[in-house]
């Protein structure tokens, strides 16, 4: 792809929507207000298992301002299905209470005020059963089956079990028996909430001749507009989603309660708003997996790793939906490992489901593979950095899938940690270093982008994607650099579906690396337009025209030119020779770019507290190329200090029963900005052969090894290795006081 530049790629600029966002001008979808509009409140479940023995709608019913109290009963029979696959299809409970939060009916009324008052009137009468909340548990021999209706698919696997997967290559016994040393470790992470400050909401609208419309705020909206259309049983033509500013994604926001929105509003044909509360969001969303992690390295003398065991085990709740098989791979992939036994699966359980997060799945296989590795470095008396230069794994090498690395060097960024001051200053009493890597394949979809001339001689350009990360500036950059002209000229826009070029889901690190190829092809193909036309109004070759901020003029004779408003007109006169100006692009880039990095953290602990106080950390990462170096160093200093929360801090945190005890801001703890520390970002750039102009997906990476480097740092200055995330102070106190 395109690595020549006009000037404007790898110039540090400011987000063009910056300003609304900043003042509180952006419109989010519970600002959405239309005329004659219902809102929408559930009534959910307090029980994480049940029978459902009865509803009494009527208080509820009584109460002014109540359209309607809708339950599994009064559903269609497509929508009435306790074993949906899918959150997305599942409307309401008609008989089974599966997890705690749970909607079993939803209120209509004239304003949400009055839907809150009316669903907590509403009675529902349960018969609590036994509940298995801890993915260890469900595999037990008495755990309660979740899910009947997929038990019996497989007489030979226990019915809680969702899925299981196994990567088996060389001889792992042998390896075992011949290792000079070996390590063997139990790790488990929490569940953890992706931490985005807009709550759940959709607004969904019938058409006055018919169709659907739906404001949402959403990673995906093709994926949207087809999940709507499947739920709902009509045409994906009749479905137009309207996607709004995301309020923080991180991979959680594709779609939820849609479906449901839109059969309400063709229901009552009004439009229905559906926002949900804080706390239901935390108690009953898709949050990122809990999980538990058995790993096992082998290593020779000289430190080389010979073969790796894992078992793992992830909690997908009652809906399918984790990255077991994905994330498994990185157990040992990011190194060169001969022989390798790794079992993966997830199980069911009576919570509300689960979803992605920011590189899904890896910050916690990274935190149990790179703790091992440092064990394994300990043991030998090797560095940290020496175990890692001897078997990192670089382009071309297999992953244990059978895939191929795309290109990539790690070398370079361990040679940056090496050199860095927080690697090589001495230690303090109770202050100790750490180090981790970050791999991840990438990722990447099919794309296509337009871009037309404007009446002002300006560009529009059209995508279908969405902007979580400031996508929209670095396209603008692109398509700036690809044309020729100042990007204060060219205005990038996301269409709704019924008007945009396609575009894959905004997640994966990927829409820059696809959808910036398509902005490319499309702007050039633009740009050849407007040559040709000033080619023949000017009486010159193409070769012989430049392209200037507002006009096309020749080669040495600026006097002579043509404005692109000028441009325009012609195109677009009555009975023009020449077609309006409007490019295209399409691509279907196949390959993969590899995202790496590497983070170094430098800690203090208290051990009379076991409080952690992060004295420095230093991310290193291969870009390829930054397209907006600030964008580039913004993301990757938010995906550190995810990294850096997930490690010390956050957790969904239930008991016995089900019940969430951590269902608030002020109870699931995020880190502050009192408490995040001064994060230094250093980008390398290694362009990748496929990318736009070079360069990679960024924002996955960085949040991958935080958390392990800090369990490394806590134990260099301890010598209490760490296995459970967060690794909380409590926790930290209990290692030093059971060593």
């Amino acid at each position: 792809m395109a690595t020549e530049t006009a000037g404007y790629i790898g110039k540090r600029m400011k987000r063009p929507n910056a300003v609304p966002r900043l003042t509180g001008q952006e419109t989010y979808t519970d600002d959405i207000q239309l005329p004659g509009m219902l809102h929408a409140c559930y009534v959910s479940s307090p029980y994480a298992r049940a029978r459902i023995t009865g509803i009494d709608s009527s208080a509820a019913r009584e109460l002014p301002g109540v359209v309607d109290v809708v339950t599994a009963a009064d559903l269609p029979a497509y929508a009435r299905n306790d074993a949906a696959a899918e959150r997305v299809f599942f409307f309401l409970c008609e008989n089974q209470v599966s997890f705690s939060g749970q909607p079993v009916a939803v209120v209509l009324a004239e304003s949400q005020g009055i839907a809150s008052e009316a669903a907590g009137l509403v009675q529902v009468s349960y018969e609590p059963g036994d509940a298995v909340i801890r993915g260890t548990d469900a595999l037990g021999d008495t755990a309660p089956v979740v899910r009947p209706d997929r038990a019996g698919s497989d007489a030979d696997s226990h019915p809680n079990l969702s899925g299981e997967v196994r990567y088996l290559h060389g001889d792992v016994d042998a390896a075992f028996d011949r290792a000079a040393v070996t390590v063997c470790r139990d790790f488990s992470t929490y569940s953890v909430h992706q931490g985005y400050l807009e709550p759940r909401s959709a607004t969904a609208a019938p058409g006055p001749t018919g169709g659907l419309t739906i404001w949402t705020a959403t990673q995906g909206q093709f994926a949207v507009r087809t999940a709507v259309a499947q739920a709902l049983g009509i045409p994906e033509t009749d479905v137009r989603i309207e996607p709004l500013t995301v309020g923080g994604g991180f991979g959680a926001r594709f779609m939820l309660f849609e479906p449901l929105v839109g059969w309400l509003a063709l229901r009552h044909g009004r439009p229905v708003k559906l926002t949900i509360s804080r706390s239901e969001d935390f108690l009953a969303t898709t949050p990122a997996p809990e999980k538990a992690i058995h790993v096992e390295l082998a290593a020779s003398e000289d430190g080389s790793i010979t073969a790796v065991r894992g078992d793992l085990t992830f909690n997908t709740g009652y809906f399918s939906k984790t990255p077991y098989g994905p994330a498994a791979l990185m157990l040992g992939s990011n190194y060169r490992i001969p022989s390798y036994d790794i079992t993966t699966r997830e199980v069911f359980t009576n919570r509300s489901g689960t979803g992605s997060y920011r590189a899904p799945g890896l910050p916690q296989v990274a935190f149990a593979l790179e703790s091992a590795i440092d064990d394994l470095a300990h043991l030998l008396g090797l560095s940290p950095i020496e175990i890692r230069r001897l078997n990192v794994a670089s382009g071309g090498d297999p992953m244990f899938d059978g895939a191929e690395w795309q290109p990539f060097d790690l070398e370079p960024l361990l040679d940056e940690i090496e050199g860095h001051s927080l690697w090589t200053e001495t230690t303090g009493p109770w202050e100790g270093v750490g180090i981790a890597i970050g791999a991840r394949r990438g990722a990447t979809d099919s794309a296509s982008a337009s871009v037309r001339l404007n009446a002002d001689g300006t560009l529009q350009v059209v995508v279908g994607s969405m902007d979580i990360t400031g996508t929209t500036t670095s396209l603008t950059q692109i398509a700036a650099d690809v044309f020729g002209i100042p990007p204060e000229r060219i205005r990038v826009t996301t269409a709704n579906t019924e008007s945009a070029p396609h575009a894959g889901r905004t997640g994966g690190s990927k829409i820059l690396y696809t959808v910036g190829n398509a902005v490319i092809e499309a702007t050039d193909h633009a740009r050849q337009q407007v040559l040709e036309v000033a080619s023949r109004e000017l009486e010159v070759g193409i070769d012989d025209l430049q392209i200037e901020p507002d006009r096309v003029s020749v080669r040495g004779a600026d006097e002579h030119y043509l404005t692109l408003a000028r441009v325009f007109e012609r195109a677009t006169a009555g009975e023009s020779p020449y077609a309006p100006v409007f490019g295209y692009g399409n691509q279907a880039n196949q390959v993969k770019a590899s995202a790496v990095s590497a983070c170094l953290a430098r800690v203090r602990v208290d051990p009379d507290t076991g409080s952690v106080e992060i004295l420095g950390i230093f991310t290193v990462q291969d870009v390829g190329r930054a397209i907006n170096p600030s964008e580039v160093e913004g993301q990757i200093r938010g995906g550190v200090l995810q990294g850096i929360g997930i490690g010390l801090y956050e957790g969904l945190v239930f008991d016995d029963n089900g019940q969430l005890l951590t269902g608030s801001f002020m109870d699931y703890a995020l880190p502050k900005s009192v408490q995040a520390p001064s994060i230094e970002v250093k980008l390398l750039e290694d362009p990748s052969p496929h990318g736009p102009f070079g360069a990679r997906g960024v924002a996955e990476s960085p949040i991958i090894a935080p958390a392990a480097a800090l369990g490394n740092a806590i134990f260099d200055a301890t010598g209490a290795r760490l296995t459970e995330l967060p690794m909380t102070p409590g926790r930290i106190w209990r290692a030093l006081n059971t060593r």
